[in-house]
């Protein structure tokens, strides 16, 4: 399974990126949002775990990219934060096509393997 990290913080990625390449997995981090929409762009991934609330772009600011380049409901997207978002915006995010989850940070590495397995 190939999973892109993207998250402005590097010890989750960092963190992340041990974790799931001790499982078995390919990872790519970015910690650049725009950096990670570009492989997005260009490249397929099993997975995308996604903070966010991340500057540059903004809260959820990939998310809208990726809608207004076509290629949202193409991808296997999991969202976090640290913060809290209110329910109705979680909501929205989850009922977009191509975001199938969300979990608040700090993420629990065996938690989110379990959910991006199933």
């Amino acid at each position: 399974m190939k999973i892109l990290i993207i998250d402005d913080n590097e010890n989750n990625t960092s963190t992340l990126s041990k974790f799931f390449n001790s499982k078995g997995f390919s990872t790519l981090i970015c910690n650049e949002p725009m950096a990670g929409l570009r492989h997005i762009q260009q490249e397929k991934f099993d997975v995308i775990l996604l903070d966010v609330n991340m500057p540059v772009v903004g809260e959820i600011g990939v998310i809208e990219l990726l809608a207004s380049d076509d290629i949202l409901k193409d991808q296997n997207i999991f969202i976090f934060s640290e913060e809290d978002l209110p329910d109705i915006k979680v909501k929205n995010l989850l009922r977009r096509d191509g975001v199938n989850g969300f979990l608040k940070q700090p993420v629990d590495p065996e938690q989110l393997l379990t959910i991006i397995t199933n």
